[in-house]
Protein backbone atom coordinates (compact mmCIF):
# COMPACT_ATOMS: atom_id res chain seq x y z
CA UNK A 1 0.00 0.00 0.00
CA UNK A 2 1.65 3.12 -1.03
CA UNK A 3 1.76 5.77 2.20
CA UNK A 4 -0.19 8.69 1.66
CA UNK A 5 1.62 11.85 2.98
CA UNK A 6 0.54 14.94 1.14
CA UNK A 7 -2.71 15.57 3.52
CA UNK A 8 -0.26 16.16 6.17
CA UNK A 9 2.76 17.75 4.78
CA UNK A 10 2.87 21.93 5.35
CA UNK A 11 1.95 24.02 2.44
CA UNK A 12 4.65 24.58 -0.11
CA UNK A 13 5.55 26.82 -3.26
CA UNK A 14 3.57 24.50 -5.34
CA UNK A 15 0.32 25.00 -3.50
CA UNK A 16 0.75 28.70 -3.55
CA UNK A 17 1.21 28.45 -7.61
CA UNK A 18 -2.07 26.30 -7.60
CA UNK A 19 -3.57 28.55 -4.89
CA UNK A 20 -2.96 31.74 -6.92
CA UNK A 21 -4.06 30.41 -10.74
CA UNK A 22 -7.11 29.42 -9.42
CA UNK A 23 -7.63 32.67 -8.07
CA UNK A 24 -6.56 34.43 -11.39
CA UNK A 25 -9.22 32.47 -12.77
CA UNK A 26 -7.16 29.42 -14.36
CA UNK A 27 -9.27 26.78 -15.34
CA UNK A 28 -7.02 24.45 -17.69
CA UNK A 29 -3.49 23.80 -18.10
CA UNK A 30 -1.71 22.13 -21.18
CA UNK A 31 1.40 20.21 -19.63
CA UNK A 32 3.49 17.38 -20.11
CA UNK A 33 5.35 16.30 -16.96
CA UNK A 34 8.85 15.82 -16.13
CA UNK A 35 11.77 15.89 -13.59
CA UNK A 36 11.40 19.26 -11.97
CA UNK A 37 7.44 19.91 -12.08
CA UNK A 38 6.60 16.28 -10.35
CA UNK A 39 6.19 18.85 -6.93
CA UNK A 40 3.64 21.11 -8.75
CA UNK A 41 1.87 18.24 -10.21
CA UNK A 42 1.33 17.06 -7.11
CA UNK A 43 0.20 20.12 -5.78
CA UNK A 44 -2.36 19.85 -8.66
CA UNK A 45 -3.97 16.92 -8.23
CA UNK A 46 -5.62 18.30 -4.93
CA UNK A 47 -6.92 20.68 -6.99
CA UNK A 48 -10.51 19.85 -8.85
CA UNK A 49 -11.39 23.39 -10.28
CA UNK A 50 -7.93 22.99 -12.47
CA UNK A 51 -7.89 20.60 -15.30
CA UNK A 52 -4.54 18.98 -16.11
CA UNK A 53 -4.50 18.12 -20.62
CA UNK A 54 -1.45 16.52 -21.19
CA UNK A 55 -0.02 16.58 -24.34
CA UNK A 56 2.29 14.72 -26.25
CA UNK A 57 4.66 17.28 -27.23
CA UNK A 58 6.09 20.33 -25.27
CA UNK A 59 5.07 22.32 -28.69
CA UNK A 60 1.33 21.18 -28.06
CA UNK A 61 1.37 22.68 -24.64
CA UNK A 62 1.83 26.53 -25.89
CA UNK A 63 -0.37 25.64 -29.32
CA UNK A 64 -3.64 24.84 -27.16
CA UNK A 65 -2.81 27.06 -24.79
CA UNK A 66 -3.22 29.95 -27.27
CA UNK A 67 -6.11 28.61 -29.06
CA UNK A 68 -7.71 28.48 -25.67
CA UNK A 69 -6.82 32.03 -24.81
CA UNK A 70 -8.07 33.16 -28.56
CA UNK A 71 -11.41 31.69 -28.47
CA UNK A 72 -12.07 31.75 -24.79
CA UNK A 73 -10.76 35.39 -23.88
CA UNK A 74 -9.26 34.70 -21.13
CA UNK A 75 -5.39 33.61 -20.82
CA UNK A 76 -4.07 29.79 -21.74
CA UNK A 77 -1.75 28.49 -19.60
CA UNK A 78 0.95 25.86 -20.40
CA UNK A 79 3.72 24.04 -18.32
CA UNK A 80 7.19 22.42 -19.31
CA UNK A 81 9.88 21.50 -17.98
CA UNK A 82 13.10 23.70 -18.42
CA UNK A 83 15.71 23.92 -21.24
CA UNK A 84 14.68 21.56 -24.10
CA UNK A 85 11.01 21.77 -22.93
CA UNK A 86 11.36 25.44 -23.27
CA UNK A 87 12.56 25.57 -26.25
CA UNK A 88 10.26 22.83 -27.67
CA UNK A 89 7.07 25.11 -26.26
CA UNK A 90 8.94 27.79 -28.07
CA UNK A 91 7.33 28.06 -31.21
CA UNK A 92 3.79 28.31 -30.05
CA UNK A 93 4.79 30.84 -27.89
CA UNK A 94 6.09 32.91 -30.75
CA UNK A 95 2.58 32.60 -32.46
CA UNK A 96 1.09 33.64 -29.46
CA UNK A 97 3.16 36.59 -29.31
CA UNK A 98 2.91 37.27 -33.12
CA UNK A 99 -0.36 37.21 -32.61
CA UNK A 100 -1.06 39.26 -29.27
CA UNK A 101 -2.18 36.13 -27.61
CA UNK A 102 -2.47 35.99 -23.28
CA UNK A 103 -0.28 32.97 -22.74
CA UNK A 104 1.25 32.36 -19.33
CA UNK A 105 3.92 29.69 -20.01
CA UNK A 106 5.23 27.64 -16.58
CA UNK A 107 8.16 26.51 -17.18
CA UNK A 108 10.76 24.60 -14.60
CA UNK A 109 14.04 25.38 -14.10
CA UNK A 110 17.00 23.73 -12.95
CA UNK A 111 18.33 23.41 -8.92
CA UNK A 112 18.67 26.56 -7.71
CA UNK A 113 22.36 25.95 -7.04
CA UNK A 114 23.37 25.13 -10.11
CA UNK A 115 21.49 27.73 -12.04
CA UNK A 116 23.38 29.97 -14.85
CA UNK A 117 26.74 27.72 -13.67
CA UNK A 118 26.61 25.14 -16.82
CA UNK A 119 27.00 22.37 -14.27
CA UNK A 120 25.26 20.37 -17.00
CA UNK A 121 21.80 19.38 -14.80
CA UNK A 122 19.01 18.08 -16.04
CA UNK A 123 17.61 20.23 -19.06
CA UNK A 124 20.25 22.72 -18.34
CA UNK A 125 19.94 25.94 -19.93
CA UNK A 126 22.44 29.29 -19.91
CA UNK A 127 20.22 31.29 -19.65
CA UNK A 128 16.86 30.09 -20.42
CA UNK A 129 15.36 33.33 -20.00
CA UNK A 130 16.76 34.31 -22.68
CA UNK A 131 15.16 31.83 -24.98
CA UNK A 132 11.40 33.78 -24.21
CA UNK A 133 12.65 37.42 -23.88
CA UNK A 134 12.10 38.05 -27.69
CA UNK A 135 8.71 36.18 -27.37
CA UNK A 136 7.32 37.23 -24.00
CA UNK A 137 6.12 40.82 -23.07
CA UNK A 138 7.24 39.66 -19.07
CA UNK A 139 9.14 37.01 -18.11
CA UNK A 140 10.59 36.40 -14.44
CA UNK A 141 12.48 33.46 -12.47
CA UNK A 142 11.02 32.89 -8.71
CA UNK A 143 13.64 31.36 -6.66
CA UNK A 144 11.28 32.10 -2.97
CA UNK A 145 8.76 30.50 -2.55
CA UNK A 146 6.98 33.09 -0.77
CA UNK A 147 7.23 35.35 -4.01
CA UNK A 148 5.46 32.95 -6.15
CA UNK A 149 1.36 34.75 -5.68
CA UNK A 150 2.90 38.28 -6.82
CA UNK A 151 5.08 36.98 -9.54
CA UNK A 152 2.07 35.39 -11.18
CA UNK A 153 -0.08 38.27 -10.34
CA UNK A 154 1.92 40.73 -12.43
CA UNK A 155 2.03 38.08 -15.12
CA UNK A 156 -1.27 38.39 -15.40
CA UNK A 157 -1.64 41.68 -14.86
CA UNK A 158 1.14 42.50 -17.91
CA UNK A 159 -0.95 40.08 -20.18
CA UNK A 160 -4.42 42.18 -18.92
CA UNK A 161 -2.41 45.55 -19.78
CA UNK A 162 -2.46 47.38 -23.26
CA UNK A 163 -1.36 44.99 -25.95
CA UNK A 164 -2.05 41.11 -24.55
CA UNK A 165 0.75 38.90 -24.94
CA UNK A 166 2.38 35.73 -23.05
CA UNK A 167 4.42 35.91 -19.68
CA UNK A 168 6.61 33.18 -18.87
CA UNK A 169 7.40 32.15 -14.64
CA UNK A 170 10.23 29.68 -13.93
CA UNK A 171 10.58 28.22 -10.94
CA UNK A 172 12.93 25.69 -9.77
CA UNK A 173 12.31 21.88 -8.16
CA UNK A 174 13.05 23.38 -4.14
CA UNK A 175 11.34 26.72 -4.82
CA UNK A 176 7.91 24.34 -5.55
CA UNK A 177 8.70 22.27 -2.52
CA UNK A 178 9.73 25.18 0.37
CA UNK A 179 7.20 25.63 3.12
CA UNK A 180 5.31 29.20 2.40
CA UNK A 181 2.63 30.97 4.02
CA UNK A 182 1.76 33.22 1.21
CA UNK A 183 -1.72 34.00 0.78
CA UNK A 184 -3.08 34.21 -2.84
CA UNK A 185 -2.93 37.82 -3.48
CA UNK A 186 -5.70 39.66 -5.04
CA UNK A 187 -5.98 40.21 -8.95
CA UNK A 188 -4.93 43.96 -10.60
CA UNK A 189 -8.18 45.36 -11.30
CA UNK A 190 -7.07 47.56 -15.25
CA UNK A 191 -8.89 50.02 -16.33
CA UNK A 192 -9.07 50.46 -20.17
CA UNK A 193 -7.10 53.44 -21.37
CA UNK A 194 -8.44 56.23 -23.67
CA UNK A 195 -6.68 58.92 -25.54
CA UNK A 196 -6.61 62.74 -24.99
CA UNK A 197 -10.33 64.02 -25.60
CA UNK A 198 -8.64 66.45 -28.41
CA UNK A 199 -7.02 64.14 -30.28
CA UNK A 200 -10.95 62.36 -30.72
CA UNK A 201 -12.83 65.10 -31.32
CA UNK A 202 -10.07 65.71 -34.50
CA UNK A 203 -10.14 61.93 -35.39
CA UNK A 204 -14.29 62.38 -35.27
CA UNK A 205 -13.57 65.69 -37.53
CA UNK A 206 -11.36 64.09 -39.78
CA UNK A 207 -13.88 60.63 -40.27
CA UNK A 208 -16.76 63.45 -40.43
CA UNK A 209 -14.93 65.13 -43.53
CA UNK A 210 -13.61 62.52 -45.70
CA UNK A 211 -14.97 61.89 -49.11
CA UNK A 212 -13.98 58.10 -49.11
CA UNK A 213 -13.61 56.55 -45.60
CA UNK A 214 -11.65 53.42 -45.21
CA UNK A 215 -11.63 51.08 -41.60
CA UNK A 216 -9.05 48.70 -41.13
CA UNK A 217 -9.35 46.14 -38.79
CA UNK A 218 -7.00 44.65 -37.10
CA UNK A 219 -6.33 41.74 -34.21
CA UNK A 220 -6.88 44.52 -32.04
CA UNK A 221 -10.14 44.47 -32.84
CA UNK A 222 -11.11 41.21 -31.65
CA UNK A 223 -9.00 40.65 -28.68
CA UNK A 224 -10.50 43.96 -27.50
CA UNK A 225 -13.66 43.16 -27.92
CA UNK A 226 -14.13 46.15 -29.85
CA UNK A 227 -16.82 44.84 -32.72
CA UNK A 228 -20.11 46.52 -32.24
CA UNK A 229 -18.37 49.72 -31.27
CA UNK A 230 -16.07 49.19 -34.73
CA UNK A 231 -19.28 48.47 -36.97
CA UNK A 232 -21.11 51.45 -34.65
CA UNK A 233 -18.41 53.95 -36.03
CA UNK A 234 -18.26 52.41 -39.65
CA UNK A 235 -22.14 52.30 -40.00
CA UNK A 236 -21.84 55.63 -38.63
CA UNK A 237 -19.82 57.56 -41.91
CA UNK A 238 -20.66 54.30 -43.95
CA UNK A 239 -16.98 53.43 -44.68
CA UNK A 240 -15.18 50.27 -46.44
CA UNK A 241 -14.40 48.06 -44.11
CA UNK A 242 -10.86 45.76 -44.88
CA UNK A 243 -9.90 43.41 -42.17
CA UNK A 244 -7.18 41.74 -41.70
CA UNK A 245 -6.17 38.05 -40.83
CA UNK A 246 -6.36 38.16 -37.00
CA UNK A 247 -9.12 40.99 -38.07
CA UNK A 248 -11.34 38.47 -39.24
CA UNK A 249 -15.04 38.17 -37.31
CA UNK A 250 -14.90 42.11 -36.17
CA UNK A 251 -17.48 42.95 -38.94
CA UNK A 252 -20.01 40.40 -39.89
CA UNK A 253 -18.95 39.64 -43.11
CA UNK A 254 -22.51 39.85 -44.87
CA UNK A 255 -22.40 43.26 -43.43
CA UNK A 256 -22.17 45.43 -46.83
CA UNK A 257 -20.06 47.64 -45.43
CA UNK A 258 -17.15 45.08 -45.23
CA UNK A 259 -15.39 45.05 -48.54
CA UNK A 260 -12.89 42.12 -47.54
CA UNK A 261 -9.82 40.67 -46.11
CA UNK A 262 -6.68 42.17 -46.82
CA UNK A 263 -3.37 39.67 -46.52
CA UNK A 264 -0.68 40.02 -49.59
CA UNK A 265 -4.16 40.61 -51.35
CA UNK A 266 -3.67 43.39 -54.45
CA UNK A 267 -6.90 42.80 -55.51
CA UNK A 268 -7.99 45.66 -52.56
CA UNK A 269 -5.78 48.05 -54.18
CA UNK A 270 -8.28 50.02 -55.67
CA UNK A 271 -9.92 50.28 -52.32
CA UNK A 272 -7.13 51.32 -50.41
CA UNK A 273 -6.02 53.75 -52.93
CA UNK A 274 -9.80 55.70 -53.30
CA UNK A 275 -9.61 56.49 -49.22
CA UNK A 276 -9.16 59.90 -48.63
CA UNK A 277 -8.82 59.24 -44.38
CA UNK A 278 -8.31 55.58 -43.20
CA UNK A 279 -9.08 54.72 -39.91
CA UNK A 280 -6.52 51.97 -38.88
CA UNK A 281 -7.19 50.00 -35.52
CA UNK A 282 -5.31 47.67 -33.99
CA UNK A 283 -3.24 46.68 -36.90
CA UNK A 284 0.50 46.94 -37.82
CA UNK A 285 -0.30 48.37 -40.95
CA UNK A 286 2.31 46.22 -42.69
CA UNK A 287 2.40 45.57 -46.40
CA UNK A 288 -0.70 48.05 -46.89
CA UNK A 289 1.18 50.89 -48.48
CA UNK A 290 -0.90 53.95 -49.18
CA UNK A 291 -1.03 57.24 -51.12
CA UNK A 292 1.10 60.24 -50.12
CA UNK A 293 -1.98 62.21 -49.66
CA UNK A 294 -4.26 59.64 -47.68
CA UNK A 295 -4.49 60.89 -44.07
CA UNK A 296 -4.31 58.12 -41.57
CA UNK A 297 -5.71 57.84 -38.06
CA UNK A 298 -4.46 55.18 -36.13
CA UNK A 299 -5.56 53.72 -32.94
CA UNK A 300 -3.66 50.75 -31.22
CA UNK A 301 -3.08 49.61 -27.30
CA UNK A 302 0.66 49.40 -28.09
CA UNK A 303 1.76 53.40 -28.18
CA UNK A 304 4.85 51.54 -29.74
CA UNK A 305 2.95 50.01 -32.97
CA UNK A 306 1.76 53.97 -33.94
CA UNK A 307 3.30 54.69 -37.25
CA UNK A 308 5.53 52.02 -37.05
CA UNK A 309 4.68 50.97 -41.10
CA UNK A 310 3.06 54.01 -42.55
CA UNK A 311 2.99 57.90 -41.93
CA UNK A 312 -0.17 59.17 -39.76
CA UNK A 313 -1.89 61.90 -39.02
CA UNK A 314 -3.29 61.43 -35.61
CA UNK A 315 -2.19 58.93 -33.38
CA UNK A 316 -4.31 57.14 -30.87
CA UNK A 317 -3.14 55.18 -27.95
CA UNK A 318 -5.75 52.94 -25.77
CA UNK A 319 -7.68 50.20 -25.43
CA UNK A 320 -10.09 49.78 -28.50
CA UNK A 321 -13.28 49.25 -27.36
CA UNK A 322 -13.20 52.39 -25.13
CA UNK A 323 -11.64 54.51 -27.72
CA UNK A 324 -14.24 53.57 -30.51
CA UNK A 325 -17.05 54.36 -27.91
CA UNK A 326 -16.03 57.98 -27.50
CA UNK A 327 -14.99 58.24 -31.02
CA UNK A 328 -18.66 57.18 -32.10
CA UNK A 329 -20.36 59.69 -29.01
CA UNK A 330 -17.93 62.56 -31.02
CA UNK A 331 -19.60 61.56 -34.30
CA UNK A 332 -22.83 61.52 -33.13
CA UNK A 333 -22.12 65.32 -31.55
CA UNK A 334 -20.50 66.68 -34.64
CA UNK A 335 -23.61 65.79 -37.01
CA UNK A 336 -25.92 63.58 -38.62
CA UNK A 337 -24.71 59.70 -39.90
CA UNK A 338 -23.83 59.62 -43.42
CA UNK A 339 -26.13 58.73 -46.25
CA UNK A 340 -26.25 54.80 -47.19
CA UNK A 341 -23.28 53.72 -49.43
CA UNK A 342 -24.28 49.87 -48.91
CA UNK A 343 -24.80 49.01 -52.69
CA UNK A 344 -21.41 50.90 -53.35
CA UNK A 345 -19.01 48.93 -50.88
CA UNK A 346 -21.44 45.63 -52.09
CA UNK A 347 -19.92 46.25 -55.24
CA UNK A 348 -16.46 46.68 -54.26
CA UNK A 349 -16.54 43.44 -52.70
CA UNK A 350 -17.86 41.22 -55.31
CA UNK A 351 -15.37 43.15 -57.82
CA UNK A 352 -12.48 41.50 -55.48
CA UNK A 353 -14.32 38.18 -54.76
CA UNK A 354 -14.68 37.93 -58.56
CA UNK A 355 -10.42 38.58 -58.89
CA UNK A 356 -10.26 35.67 -56.34
CA UNK A 357 -12.39 33.33 -58.63
CA UNK A 358 -10.34 33.89 -61.50
CA UNK A 359 -7.49 32.27 -59.74
CA UNK A 360 -8.32 28.51 -59.82
CA UNK A 361 -9.91 25.70 -57.83
CA UNK A 362 -9.59 27.18 -54.35
CA UNK A 363 -12.16 29.57 -54.49
CA UNK A 364 -14.95 26.87 -55.00
CA UNK A 365 -12.80 24.46 -52.51
CA UNK A 366 -13.52 27.61 -49.93
CA UNK A 367 -17.08 28.05 -51.19
CA UNK A 368 -17.27 24.51 -50.76
CA UNK A 369 -16.11 24.71 -47.01
CA UNK A 370 -18.04 27.79 -45.72
CA UNK A 371 -20.98 26.23 -47.21
CA UNK A 372 -20.53 23.25 -45.03
CA UNK A 373 -18.87 24.58 -41.86
CA UNK A 374 -21.63 25.55 -39.52
CA UNK A 375 -21.92 29.70 -39.40
CA UNK A 376 -20.61 29.40 -35.51
CA UNK A 377 -18.01 26.88 -36.12
CA UNK A 378 -14.34 28.21 -35.54
CA UNK A 379 -12.09 28.07 -38.13
CA UNK A 380 -8.23 27.32 -37.83
CA UNK A 381 -6.58 27.57 -40.99
CA UNK A 382 -2.87 25.85 -41.42
CA UNK A 383 -0.41 27.56 -43.34
CA UNK A 384 -1.67 26.01 -46.40
CA UNK A 385 -2.07 27.00 -50.23
CA UNK A 386 -6.44 26.50 -48.93
CA UNK A 387 -5.55 28.46 -45.81
CA UNK A 388 -4.10 31.65 -47.70
CA UNK A 389 -7.15 31.13 -49.80
CA UNK A 390 -9.08 31.13 -46.61
CA UNK A 391 -7.58 34.24 -45.21
CA UNK A 392 -8.87 36.27 -48.37
CA UNK A 393 -11.58 34.94 -49.32
CA UNK A 394 -13.65 32.59 -46.71
CA UNK A 395 -16.60 34.54 -44.91
CA UNK A 396 -16.36 35.11 -41.46
CA UNK A 397 -19.47 36.37 -39.28
CA UNK A 398 -18.48 36.42 -35.75
CA UNK A 399 -15.20 37.75 -33.45
CA UNK A 400 -12.99 34.53 -32.29
CA UNK A 401 -13.95 32.30 -34.71
CA UNK A 402 -11.12 32.66 -37.02
CA UNK A 403 -7.71 31.75 -35.58
CA UNK A 404 -4.32 32.55 -37.95
CA UNK A 405 -0.77 32.17 -37.15
CA UNK A 406 -0.33 36.43 -37.82
CA UNK A 407 3.01 36.83 -39.54
CA UNK A 408 5.20 34.27 -37.86
CA UNK A 409 3.37 31.75 -40.35
CA UNK A 410 3.78 29.49 -38.20
CA UNK A 411 3.44 25.82 -40.56
CA UNK A 412 1.81 22.87 -38.21
CA UNK A 413 0.24 25.07 -35.80
CA UNK A 414 -3.73 24.84 -36.77
CA UNK A 415 -3.91 20.84 -35.03
CA UNK A 416 -3.10 21.63 -31.99
CA UNK A 417 -4.16 25.18 -32.21
CA UNK A 418 -8.05 24.00 -32.68
CA UNK A 419 -7.52 21.81 -29.78
CA UNK A 420 -7.17 24.54 -27.21
CA UNK A 421 -9.84 25.84 -28.98
CA UNK A 422 -12.52 23.68 -28.56
CA UNK A 423 -11.37 23.12 -24.76
CA UNK A 424 -12.50 27.07 -24.77
CA UNK A 425 -15.87 26.72 -26.74
CA UNK A 426 -17.01 22.90 -25.95
CA UNK A 427 -20.48 23.91 -27.65
CA UNK A 428 -19.23 24.89 -30.72
CA UNK A 429 -17.90 23.12 -33.84
CA UNK A 430 -13.90 23.90 -34.47
CA UNK A 431 -12.31 22.74 -37.99
CA UNK A 432 -8.52 22.98 -38.91
CA UNK A 433 -7.68 23.14 -42.32
CA UNK A 434 -4.24 21.72 -42.92
CA UNK A 435 -2.11 20.59 -45.28
CA UNK A 436 -0.47 17.03 -45.69
CA UNK A 437 2.59 18.44 -44.52
CA UNK A 438 1.69 20.85 -41.55
CA UNK A 439 -0.47 17.97 -39.93
CA UNK A 440 2.25 16.11 -39.47
CA UNK A 441 4.16 18.27 -37.24
CA UNK A 442 1.94 17.32 -34.58
CA UNK A 443 -0.46 14.48 -35.32
CA UNK A 444 0.32 12.92 -32.34
CA UNK A 445 -1.84 15.31 -30.00
CA UNK A 446 -4.34 13.03 -32.07
CA UNK A 447 -3.67 11.05 -28.99
CA UNK A 448 -4.67 13.86 -26.73
CA UNK A 449 -8.09 14.75 -28.44
CA UNK A 450 -9.19 10.83 -27.60
CA UNK A 451 -7.86 10.61 -24.05
CA UNK A 452 -9.21 13.83 -22.83
CA UNK A 453 -12.49 13.84 -25.34
CA UNK A 454 -11.44 16.80 -27.55
CA UNK A 455 -14.33 16.24 -30.49
CA UNK A 456 -12.41 18.80 -33.11
CA UNK A 457 -12.76 18.14 -37.21
CA UNK A 458 -9.54 18.23 -39.40
CA UNK A 459 -9.31 18.04 -43.15
CA UNK A 460 -5.69 17.10 -44.21
CA UNK A 461 -5.52 18.21 -47.63
CA UNK A 462 -3.36 15.86 -49.27
CA UNK A 463 -1.15 16.77 -52.55
CA UNK A 464 2.17 15.14 -51.66
CA UNK A 465 3.75 18.10 -50.98
CA UNK A 466 5.36 21.26 -48.92
CA UNK A 467 2.25 22.26 -51.72
CA UNK A 468 3.68 26.05 -51.32
CA UNK A 469 7.40 25.41 -51.69
CA UNK A 470 7.26 22.90 -54.19
CA UNK A 471 4.98 25.39 -56.37
CA UNK A 472 8.26 27.98 -55.66
CA UNK A 473 10.41 25.15 -57.47
CA UNK A 474 8.69 24.09 -60.33
CA UNK A 475 7.78 27.67 -60.85
CA UNK A 476 10.90 29.68 -60.28
CA UNK A 477 13.65 27.18 -60.14
CA UNK A 478 13.06 25.04 -63.32
CA UNK A 479 11.18 21.93 -61.84
CA UNK A 480 14.17 21.35 -59.80
CA UNK A 481 11.83 19.67 -57.06
CA UNK A 482 14.65 19.16 -53.61
CA UNK A 483 13.03 17.91 -50.48
CA UNK A 484 9.91 19.13 -50.73
CA UNK A 485 7.86 15.89 -51.85
CA UNK A 486 6.51 13.44 -49.30
CA UNK A 487 5.27 9.92 -48.87
CA UNK A 488 2.36 9.92 -46.26
CA UNK A 489 0.84 7.58 -44.50
CA UNK A 490 -2.96 6.26 -44.67
CA UNK A 491 -4.73 9.02 -42.98
CA UNK A 492 -7.76 7.24 -42.35
CA UNK A 493 -5.61 3.91 -40.83
CA UNK A 494 -3.37 6.62 -38.98
CA UNK A 495 -6.40 8.43 -37.32
CA UNK A 496 -7.87 5.24 -36.36
CA UNK A 497 -4.85 3.94 -34.56
CA UNK A 498 -5.31 6.77 -32.11
CA UNK A 499 -9.11 5.87 -31.25
CA UNK A 500 -10.44 8.64 -33.80
CA UNK A 501 -12.93 8.52 -36.72
CA UNK A 502 -11.79 9.24 -39.98
CA UNK A 503 -12.75 9.09 -43.78
CA UNK A 504 -11.55 10.09 -46.93
CA UNK A 505 -13.62 12.45 -49.19
CA UNK A 506 -13.66 12.71 -53.15
CA UNK A 507 -14.87 15.75 -54.75
CA UNK A 508 -16.07 18.84 -52.80
CA UNK A 509 -19.64 17.56 -52.44
CA UNK A 510 -18.56 14.22 -49.78
CA UNK A 511 -16.47 16.63 -48.61
CA UNK A 512 -19.04 18.75 -47.51
CA UNK A 513 -20.92 16.01 -46.63
CA UNK A 514 -18.06 14.49 -44.37
CA UNK A 515 -17.59 18.40 -42.80
CA UNK A 516 -21.12 18.38 -41.68
CA UNK A 517 -21.05 14.79 -40.60
CA UNK A 518 -17.81 15.48 -38.47
CA UNK A 519 -19.47 18.73 -37.22
CA UNK A 520 -21.73 16.53 -34.67
CA UNK A 521 -20.28 13.98 -34.10
CA UNK A 522 -19.00 12.76 -30.51
CA UNK A 523 -15.06 12.32 -30.89
CA UNK A 524 -12.36 13.58 -32.89
CA UNK A 525 -12.12 13.52 -36.71
CA UNK A 526 -9.75 13.12 -39.33
CA UNK A 527 -10.90 13.99 -42.99
CA UNK A 528 -8.35 13.02 -45.51
CA UNK A 529 -9.08 15.08 -49.21
CA UNK A 530 -6.51 13.93 -51.52
CA UNK A 531 -6.18 16.93 -54.21
CA UNK A 532 -3.97 18.05 -57.21
CA UNK A 533 -1.34 21.08 -55.92
CA UNK A 534 -3.09 24.22 -56.12
CA UNK A 535 -1.55 27.42 -58.10
CA UNK A 536 -0.59 30.26 -56.13
CA UNK A 537 -3.57 32.93 -54.49
CA UNK A 538 -1.07 35.58 -54.86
Amino acid sequence: MTEQTNTTRARNGADAMVAQLRHEGIEVIFGLPGDQLMVALDSLYDEPGIRYITTRHEQGTTYMADGYARVGNRPGTAMVVPGVGVYNAAGGLATAFACSSPVLLLAGQVNRHGINKDLGLLHDVNDQLDIVRPITKYAERVLDADRIPAALREAFRQMATGRPRPTEIEIPPETFADPTDAPVVDPVAVQPETPDPELISRAAALLAGAANPLIIAGGGVVLGNAAAELVDVAEYVQAAVITTREGKGSIDDRNPLSVGTMWVNRRLRPVLDAADVVLAIGTRLQGFGFPASTRIIHLDADPSELGRNAPIEIALAGDARATLSLLHKALAAAGRPSASRAEERRAQRESTREELRKIGPQAALVDALRAAIPEHAIVVPDTTTVGYMSHMYMPVYEPRTYVSSSYMGTLGFAFPTALGAKVAAPDRPVVALVGDGGFLFAATELATAVQHDIATVTVVFDDGAYGNSNRDQRERFGGRELGTLLRNPDWVKFAESFGASATKADGLDQLGDAIRDAATATGPVVIAYKMDRLPSPF
